[in-house]
């Protein structure tokens, strides 16, 4: 009922508005192929999404400073929010400590710490002014000098992606091997799970991106059962929206998420090579960046609703044409 919903409110907008396409616009554009500084990874001829290791990852803000995930190079960019390069820290590493990083993907931020998922190392790791403060508590950790936490235990991860902060302070984490979003909280200590392993309501087969909106929601990501799911602060489903397919609302590997403070969700619709905006209903609203984007993975949504995404090798920066 809600998907019909939305379809039909998405088509009768279409009518008297413009196209859902020209509300954002392209404003900036960062970082390139290679492996110097302000890179994400050397270019590949062959190119196949999912094939091929891809970079940039997560995206978070500290202030004026973006931070840019780069999976590929096991370490953290920061930039202004022009796209000027400040610097990076981290390093290909599996032992906890100094910086030591194995593919970071998700990336949150606060009171200036920042919390990476690490898709590589199955942890998540935290870090102050770049240095390695520690790593989330994970009792079952099945190879602890190493500093993995892989397994199907409580806390445990299996090729982590997304993170994101709630106002209650829990911090969760799309553990997608394990079909499940984790929940730690502050200390980092395991508290429970969202969802299982499956194709029902509240279940999921890959989920990969997380976010969190003011009311505290949070809302899942699936790249295999091409929807997006939200749930209540207690981890129950309150709706489902997106089927297979190029239409609006559709979903080809949704990926990362973002919410802005009006609650709009943006979704990286990554095969389909857009970003896909939905109301807090799950109502669809447009989308954009088609013809720009090659295989949007990560979206970050700054104060001013400006739309950062993590494109092939590069971030691209969307700006609203009214203000949000």
């Amino acid at each position: 009922m809600i998907r019909r919903l939305a379809l039909a409110l998405a088509a009768s907008l279409l009518f008297i508005a413009p196209a859902a396409e020209a509300a954002y616009r392209v404003t900036d554009s960062f970082g390139r192929p290679g492996r110097g500084p302000g890179r994400f990874g050397p270019p590949r001829t062959g190119f196949r999404t999912f094939q091929l290791g891809t970079s940039p990852a997560g995206i978070a803000f500290a202030g004026g400073t973006v931070l840019v995930a780069d999976p590929l190079q096991h370490r953290i960019h920061r930039f202004t929010k022009s796209g000027r390069l400040l610097g990076a820290f981290g390093h290909q590493g599996i032992v906890p400590g100094g910086a030591a990083m194995l593919a970071p993907q998700g990336l949150v931020v606060h009171r200036g710490a920042v919390f990476v998922a690490m898709n590589g190392n199955d942890r998540v790791d935290v870090f102050t002014r770049g240095r390695w403060r520690r790593m989330f508590k994970v009792h079952a950790n099945v190879r602890r000098t190493f500093g993995f936490t892989r397994g199907a235990g409580p806390g445990q991860l299996h090729n982590p992606y997304a993170i994101a902060r709630a106002p209650s302070g829990f911090f969760y984490v799309a553990d997608l091997t394990n079909g499940r979003v984790n929940r730690y909280n502050a200390a980092g200590y395991a508290r429970g799970q969202v969802g299982s392993f499956g194709t029902g309501p509240g279940q999921f087969l890959a989920p990969f991106g997380v976010a969190i909106d003011a009311a505290g929601s949070l809302w899942v990501s699936d790249r295999e059962l091409n929807r997006v799911q939200k749930f209540d602060a207690a981890g129950r489903p309150l709706l489902a929206t997106g089927e297979t397919g190029a239409g609006p609302g559709d979903f080809r590997s949704p990926q990362g998420l973002a919410v802005d403070r009006s609650g709009n969700v943006y979704v990286a619709d990554t095969v389909n090579g857009r970003i896909v905006e939905l109301a807090s209903d799950g109502r669809y609203l447009g989308s954009f960046g088609q013809g720009v984007l090659r295989q949007p993975t990560y979206v970050a949504v700054d104060s001013d609703c400006r739309v950062y995404v993590s494109d092939y090798r590069r971030v691209v920066v969307f700006a609203p044409d009214a203000p949000c």
